[in-house]
């Protein structure tokens, strides 16, 4: 099995100063955690477009794209091109905290709230043939309890 972990670029490339905004110069660490997370169980792609121009051309069954509020539209698009390609979408990113409605209509599953807590299960049930829509952090995950917080039924975690 291989999986593509996918940065996209700024959907805002044309304000020079909009790279710096928002801490966007710095990795999603989430993400780095959580193709640290497969390990042995599958190959692993990091592509980053805010480093280097890349034509995508993985084949991967699996690409995890991480969304936020400055790339949703590139991420979006992202998603429509590996879906095409037959890969399984899987979105994630601090913008499914807050909605889920843009990424719902063009990925597979949605990690929703710290990633690297739901992959496992994802992972899991990918191997079963069984995948879920959303996956959400519980008290159940390895996530201290006093670390987290609810929103509407969901588990957020505030730990590293």
């Amino acid at each position: 099995m291989k999986i593509a972990f996918v940065i996209p670029k700024d959907d805002d490339q044309h304000n020079p100063q909009n790279q710096y905004a928002q801490g966007r110069i710095f990795p999603p660490v989430g993400l780095a955690r959580m193709a640290g997370i497969v390990g042995r169980q599958a190959s692993v792609a990091v592509v980053d477009e805010r480093i280097e121009p890349t034509n995508h051309s993985q084949k991967a069954q699996i690409a995890i794209i991480f969304i936020n509020s400055y790339n949703q539209q590139r991420a979006c698009d992202l998603a429509r091109y590996y879906h095409a390609i037959g890969c399984l979408v899987v979105m994630t990113g601090p913008m499914l905290s807050n909605t889920t409605e843009l990424a719902y209509n063009v990925a597979d599953c949605l990690l929703i709230g710290a990633g690297e807590n739901n992959l496992p299960d994802f992972l899991a049930d990918y191997r079963k043939g069984k995948t879920k829509r959303f996956y959400r952090c519980t008290g159940n995950n390895s996530v201290s309890e006093q670390n987290t917080f609810m929103i509407d039924d969901t588990h957020f975690s505030l730990a590293s």
